[in-house]
């Protein structure tokens, strides 16, 4: 999300209109699934050392993985919810938001390469998604005869983001746990112009994988919600991690915060829903059970084969300050050689980061109940803090 707007005049509304996806934090999450070495890692005093420092910096709530060749690492710092003094621990879930998008892309692959029971191939990368969407939304799609399945995998479809409108703003604010469909999400781009003709350019667009979704959906005739947990979820044993508003959260949730009148005092805003559950957003996990997704895909490289991999790392076009391969992004390109490849998460209570940086050898993961896509006094603070955080684990 790029915009907060003025929709902050109508913020009367939220908890109206419907039940809220997230109650109250009642619990702390699970414990570390193994033995907790941590203490005996070489940099333990320099990352509870950092925690704290963006702690007392603002930052609500944090949670912290690092895998590298002296060990892993967990740690975290505050509250997951601060109104009912729950304590922020590692096993919290929280929300992945755009991690989802790395998910999604591994579940097209996983359907590819299990073509002979979803009829879906390698060839369907390069095919036009006017192959399977219906003329009601291609004719009103931007560039919607002629974008393919890979170029909304690696975003250089032209297509606007929903996320980018204001009106779709204003709904949010005025039907917060609103559970949105795609096609309703898809009516505040129809007809607009496109940005680019598609492969010209790169500019990242939630769009994108809505329309993902509805492609395996239209493959598979089932819900993408069920091939998630058919083919990646179940699969790797991801108990704690959950799909919004497909699933049910547990009350160990952690509650998202934001300072959305601008007056240096943060809110919660768990419950402003931004389209949760169409592939761009809407996962909830926690660190552990996102470093086993990683590890699998990226680092051991068992969960899906050497063609799909080298697809999924083709980079593309840059769109500062990451390259796009499909459903992945190479980002800390500041760094050099020691970038690292994976997927940021961003919404309006929000922040997670799940990265490999395969030239060192480590993985990091953390969450952050705090949105940190949208301008406040805390951004630079975030920023601050992912920056600081690559450079102690790659140094």
């Amino acid at each position: 999300m790029k915009k907060i707007i003025i929709g902050i005049l109508v913020i009367a509304s939220v908890g109206a209109c419907r039940k809220a996806q997230i109650t109250e934090t009642r619990s702390v999450g699970d414990p570390c699934p193994w033995a907790d070495t941590s203490d005996h890692h070489p940099k333990d005093a320099a990352l509870k050392a950092l925690l704290e420092k963006y702690r007392v910096k603002g930052l609500p709530g944090i949670s912290l993985l690092i895998s590298d060749s002296k060990g892993t690492w967990v740690g975290s710092t505050g509250k997951a919810d601060i109104e009912n003094n729950i304590d922020f621990v590692p096993g919290t879930i929280s929300k992945a938001a755009s991690i989802t998008k790395f998910f999604m892309s591994t579940l097209v692959f996983r359907m590819i390469e299990d073509s002979v029971h979803t009829g879906l191939g390698y060839g369907a990368i390069d095919t036009k998604i006017s192959h399977w969407l219906p003329a009601r939304v291609i004719d009103k799609l931007p560039n919607g005869n002629l974008v393919t399945l890979g170029q909304c995998m690696n975003h250089e479809t032209g297509i606007p983001d929903v996320i980018e409108q204001n009106d779709f703003y204003l709904a949010v604010l005025n039907d917060p746990n609103k559970k949105w469909q795609p096609e309703e999400l898809l009516e505040f781009i129809y007809n607009k112009k496109p940005l680019f003709t598609p492969s010209d350019t790169a500019i990242y667009s939630n769009t994108n994988t809505i329309l993902i979704t509805m492609v395996i959906e239209a493959v598979a005739g089932k819900s993408h919600a069920d091939l998630l947990k058919q083919y990646i979820l179940l699969p790797l044993g991801l108990q704690h991690t959950y799909y919004q508003p497909h699933d049910e959260l547990p009350n160990s949730t952690a509650q998202g915060y934001f300072d959305l009148y601008n007056n240096n005092t943060i809110v919660n805003v768990s419950n402003l829903v931004t389209g949760s559950g169409n592939g761009y957003g809407g996962l909830y996990s926690n660190v552990f059970d996102l470093f086993a997704f990683i590890k699998a895909v990226l680092v051991e490289k068992t969960f899906l084969n050497a063609r799909s991999l080298h697809i999924m790392q083709t980079y593309g076009k840059k769109d500062d300050p990451n390259y796009y391969g499909y459903g992945i992004q190479k980002t800390f390109l500041n760094h050099g050689d020691d970038y690292g490849i994976g997927h940021k998460g961003r919404d309006l209570g929000y922040s997670a980061n799940l990265f490999y940086f395969p030239n060192k050898g480590i993985i990091q993961v953390f969450f952050v109940n705090y949105g940190t896509d949208a301008d406040s006094g805390l951004k630079q603070v975030f920023f601050d803090f992912q920056e600081e955080l690559v450079n102690l684990s790659l140094n």
